[in-house]
């Protein structure tokens, strides 16, 4: 055991049923935040082989946040290889191309849909959570 164990996180997040996504449609690989890591900003990494309804539901955070969304293809990083759908405050965006999003504080945001996929989409989303994870959008 080494003396920064502490910061090193090999569990995904645990589930939650009010996630938004068809039970099989993703695996989840990583995840941290403060609440199990003190100091840790919040971030989790997952895949997507199947589309989803959309989900979660429109919410805001006394945070920026940052997703991402990364074609599986590795002779083709920049093809998303499916579809990808997210709302910012009132508007979707459609996205088939390996994206990477920045949502400030404050901003309402979601939900999401993966559309379509023909190869693993590998998710990603983080910040920084000053006092809490979520709030409910205004």
């Amino acid at each position: 055991m080494g003396k920064h164990d502490h910061l090193i996180s090999y569990v995904p997040k645990p589930d939650n049923p009010n996630e938004g996504a068809s039970l099989g449609s993703k695996r989840k690989i990583a995840w941290m935040e403060k609440s199990f890591m003190p100091g840790a900003p919040y971030f989790e990494i997952m895949w997507y082989f199947k589309t989803t309804e959309p989900g979660p539901q429109p919410h805001t955070h006394d945070f920026d946040e940052v997703f991402g969304f990364i074609g599986g293809d590795p002779d083709n990083p920049t093809e998303l290889n499916g579809i990808v759908k997210f709302k910012i405050e009132d508007e979707w965006y459609t996205f088939t191309k390996s994206v990477l999003l920045y949502v400030p504080a404050g901003m309402p945001h979601s939900p999401m849909q993966i559309v379509s996929v023909e190869k693993p989409i590998i998710h990603f989303s983080g910040g920084q959570a000053v006092s809490g994870y979520s709030q409910d959008a205004t």
